[in-house]
């Protein structure tokens, strides 16, 4: 009796041991797919911050080029003088003219 008892003891140790390894292969499963899914989604974040980057360092290098200065809109209607000056034609004073004058200069 001591015998059958020890070989069924042992065989519920053996089938909880095949249990565990079992729940273990499983959560290593999953712990591969959630670390692969991740990365994917790492993946597109960087990726994403990249282009980013690329856009702001082009605006960067246009900013400070060789010339230091980037054009400036005009508004419409505003003419070149001869001393190098825009104007634009006063509505409220007819025959004068507004300088166009652009802050942060």
């Amino acid at each position: 009796m001591q015998l059958q008892a020890r070989i069924q003891a042992d065989q519920a140790a053996a089938n909880h041991a095949a249990q565990i390894q079992q729940q273990k292969a499983e959560n290593d499963a999953i712990h591969q797919r959630m670390k692969a899914q991740t990365e994917v989604e790492l993946a597109k974040v960087k990726a994403e911050l990249e282009a980013r980057m690329a856009v702001l360092d082009a605006h960067l290098k246009l900013a400070t080029s060789e010339s230091g200065k980037r054009p400036r809109s005009l508004p419409p209607g505003a003419r070149q003088a001869q001393d190098g000056h825009h104007y634009v034609a006063d509505a409220q004073r007819p025959g004068k003219f507004m300088r166009v004058v652009h802050h942060g200069q």
